[in-house]
């Protein structure tokens, strides 16, 4: 309630009341912003894992995922798949969420167009950039292979 007018020594209380509860708020407000900027100029939100930047999806491939597998385990025939990603279409970056440690990222088209291995390590906290948007594709790897057609992944089916 607002008191009275009259006397100027009466509303004083009222309006350092109300200054101070103003001047809290945009002191929250500040803070909050400068947070958010500093949040910003160093990366964003913390997480673990690796961005793929990735070329467009060769139209003959119906549907690509990037795989990232153990680094040791990419010349074992059919290597563990630890994390995959999909797209279709133009180009795009993949975000995929990993423990620490040593991997290496390839691309496969379902009909069988696929990419190299490239390695990666990452650390905590932290999401390197895997640069494969080259558009290096080898023409089918897996000869006479149908849609869906991907890597095995344990637990998951083929299906794009």
């Amino acid at each position: 309630m607002i008191p009275p007018s009259g006397h100027g020594g009466r509303h004083r209380g009222w309006r350092s009341r109300r200054f101070g509860a103003l001047a809290a708020a945009l002191v929250v407000v500040l803070g909050a912003a400068v947070v958010l900027i500093v949040r910003q100029a160093t990366g964003g939100s913390p997480w673990t894992g690796v961005v793929i930047k990735v070329s467009q999806c060769p139209a003959d491939a119906e549907g690509c995922r990037a795989f990232v597998v153990p680094a040791d385990d990419q010349q074992v025939s059919i290597p563990p798949v630890v994390a995959y990603a999909g797209w279709t279409g133009s180009a795009t970056t993949l975000d995929v969420r990993l423990r620490a440690g040593s991997y290496a990222v390839t691309l496969e088209g379902c009909s069988g167009d696929e990419s190299g291995y490239t390695s990666v390590a990452v650390t905590a906290g932290t999401h390197p950039t895997v640069d494969l948007s080259s558009g290096l594709w080898f023409n089918p790897a897996f000869l006479s292979r149908t849609c869906p057609g991907f890597h095995p992944v344990a637990g998951q089916p083929a299906f794009p």
